[in-house]
């Protein structure tokens, strides 16, 4: 809006009074001054990094306190400007104004030029068009219009910003009717002040009228009983003119405009947040301007219509072309999703409702399952520490003082682990305070990746790309594995496969995959549990172990997928519907909550934090065991390596963990920790959900 008054305003004035340049493509160029270069928003950008390349600020100071400034430029509002100009004629000098009205640029850089600077250009757009792009700026302080002690100490923030027109005074829009003064019980009458906004900018105004703020049909009658019609908003309703805050905390126009929508709209606002352009522009620093979707670019400004209507940038005929100014290549399924889809709505979003339902029973059903199961194994384990001190610190001991090491993870296991954990944490660290927006701490986290959900996406992007890395290099090992061992499977004799050896190595011992033997070591394991049954011994992979291995898989195809249908919507809008991204959105957060409580929870303390293992279990570091640590917990394992006789090739003679086993504690106690942070984070906030 305030972009548009000041265009309003200074049009007319601009085409009598200042020269334009015509190109050869029919476009405008306002502010040009012959023989300056302009440059490009995006091409300005692209230099703001670079060495010897300096930004050069011409707007007052007053204007830079109410608009900002672009990192690290020079102001040169001074007498001695000159003197502030690098001693390097050679430097790249990049001169702006407010806006492409402004002459100061140019003439600026025109002198420039004349002092002998070779590379002199202008950023014709200035820094109204930059912010509004959604590109970083700084804003110095404000003083409130509340401090001021008189009248005469304020003047409105929008504008005052006008310098090629008049600029309007009190009685301009407090007047009433044809009175030229200001008559002190009607000053406050906002239909008049209304009405005195129209009175100037009459496009807009006829676009409100014929918008669904604008129509009278739904306007609210004050002598009315008729309570079913709704009180209409005004133009100081969404503009408010005369309030502004300290820029350390004052909302871009962006901002501004969404919190405006908001007051109104809840219900809309409710369901917008939880969208990623919501959570973007909650999680933003206050005075950036987000480059992600507000309420605005999506259902237009002042010519607000419903979807039904033709003329509505959401209608069928424009809602594509709405979609592709932020997405290009937009087609009819993506525009099919649903901005302000609620999954708590049953009636109106039954798929998303069920979706959740199924989410939310399943994380339920696993935590509750492997909470009892942590929680018995503990108590378990402590009471046995209790009364058996003496033979728990012998055996203890003797673990650990084994010098025989039985080799079970590979050099390629081992990295595999290190980058999974590695981007596991990227993934929680730049997904949780998108998942939990609304929470105390999820803005600083997201000030930790630079104050932008769209970096926090990049980490995101980043982590995820190394997973599938992960992933997918495990899947090669597999094919590679069992293509080496297929003739396992044939009959030797005939040389065909037999489905029964199939069936063998599939779920045989050695194998990731669950069979009976599982369901047995479960059974008797909760009997160890309670007391009524002695400890149970596994073989090369205990079911806990499978569970976290097949959760892996799961979470791959679930997460992998969705998260690629969230990164990639327009591709997949292609081949799924549009509401296709609204349950992988569903999906992906729930599922990944269930992986991020998961492994912070139950697989550290499977791994980690047992009385047995505590504080840190460091096989996957060293990939070997002691022989008398393998005896005690897979003695089914140990008597089967030692009977087909591969136990001895199992040893490991040579280990060179010692060598950076420092190293591994430092990278392991980080990650632990890490994980019990947002462990606490996770409690914290459920806690919060469910006193509230």
């Amino acid at each position: 809006m305030q972009k548009f008054l000041m265009c309003l305003f200074v049009a007319l004035a601009s085409l009598f009074l200042t020269p334009t340049t015509i190109l050869g493509d029919g476009k405008i160029r306002i502010a040009v001054v012959e023989g300056i270069v302009p440059i490009s928003m995006q091409d300005a950008e692209e230099l703001l990094q670079k060495e010897n390349v300096y930004f050069i600020d011409v707007n007052t100071q007053e204007d830079r306190e109410i608009a900002g400034y672009i990192p690290n430029a020079i102001l040169v509002n001074a007498e001695n400007w000159q003197n502030l100009l690098p001693n390097d004629f050679n430097s790249t000098l990049i001169f702006y104004g407010k806006n492409r009205f402004s002459y100061n640029a140019s003439d600026v850089a025109n002198l420039a030029k004349n002092l002998g600077y070779n590379d002199v250009f202008v950023m014709l757009d200035g820094i109204e068009a930059w912010e509004l792009s959604g590109r970083k700026v700084v804003k110095d302080k404000l003083q409130n219009w509340e401090d001021s002690k008189n009248i005469i100490g304020f003047s409105d923030t929008i504008h005052q910003r006008l310098q090629f027109s008049d600029i309007p005074s009190c009685r301009d829009c407090h007047k009433s009717g044809d009175e030229k003064g200001i008559r002190a019980h009607l000053a406050a009458d906002l239909k008049r002040v209304n009405d005195n906004c129209a009175s100037c900018h009459k496009k807009a105004s006829e676009a409100f009228k014929q918008s669904v703020h604008g129509n009278q049909d739904y306007n609210y009658n004050a002598n009315s009983n008729d309570n079913d019609k709704k009180k209409m908003p005004n133009c100081n309703t969404c503009h408010s003119v005369h309030k502004t805050q300290d820029f350390s905390g004052l909302a871009s126009l962006k901002q501004q405009s969404v919190q405006k929508c908001a007051e109104c709209h809840e219900k809309k606002y409710f369901t917008y947040e939880m969208s990623f352009h919501g959570k973007g522009m909650v999680l933003s620093t206050e005075g950036d301007t987000p480059s992600i979707a507000s309420c605005a670019d999506c259902h237009g400004k002042h010519n607000i219509l419903k979807s039904t209507d033709f003329n509505s940038t959401l209608s069928p005929l424009n809602r594509i072309k709405t979609c592709s100014e932020c997405h290009p290549n937009s087609n009819e399924n993506f525009t099919e999703f649903i901005a302000h889809a609620d999954h708590h709505d049953k009636d109106n979003f039954a798929f998303l409702y069920y979706a959740y339902l199924f989410m939310t029973g399943l994380v339920v059903s696993v935590f509750v399952f492997f909470g009892l199961h942590t929680l018995l194994w503990c108590i378990r384990l402590i009471l046995t520490r209790i009364k058996h001190p003496t033979e728990w610190k012998e055996a203890k001991e003797k673990m650990h003082s084994d010098k025989i090491l039985i080799r079970r993870f590979s050099t390629f296991h081992k990295l595999q682990h290190f980058f999974m954990a590695i981007s596991f944490l990227g993934l929680a660290f730049s997904g949780l305070p998108q998942k939990f927006y609304d929470q105390s701490w999820a803005k600083p986290m997201i000030d930790l990746m630079g104050g932008d959900i769209i970096n926090a996406a990049t980490i995101h992007h980043i982590s995820a790309i190394v997973m599938f890395a992960v992933f997918f290099s495990h899947i090669g090992e597999i094919i590679l594995v069992n293509w080496a061992r297929r003739d396992l499977v044939r009959n030797k004799e005939t040389g065909k496969l037999e489905f029964k050896k199939i069936l063998q190595a599939l779920f045989g011992p050695d194998s990731l995959m669950p069979n009976l033997q599982d369901v047995r070591d479960i059974r008797d394991h909760f009997k160890w549990f309670i007391g009524i049954g002695p400890r149970p011994q596994f073989d090369r992979w205990t079911y806990w172990e499978k569970f976290d291995y097949l959760a892996v898989f799961w979470g791959m195809f679930i997460i992998g997928f969705s998260g690629l249908v969230l990164w990639f919507p327009v591709f997949f809008g292609n081949i799924l519907p549009g509401w296709a991204i609204n349950l992988a959105t569903l999906m992906h957060s729930d599922e990944a909550l269930l992986a991020i409580g998961f492994i912070f929870a139950i697989h550290f303390f499977n791994t980690h934090f047992r009385a047995d293992r505590f504080p840190m279990d460091m096989v996957i570091f060293s990939g070997t065991q002691t022989e008398e640590e393998v005896k005690r917990e897979r003695g089914i394992y140990y008597q089967r390596l030692k009977d087909s006789g591969k136990l001895e090739k199992l040893y490991e003679k040579n280990s060179k963990f010692k060598s950076y086993k420092l190293v591994s504690k430092i990278i392991g106690f980080a990650m632990l920790i890490t994980g019990l942070v947002f462990l606490s984070l996770i409690l914290y906030t459920l806690f919060v959900y469910i006193t509230s």
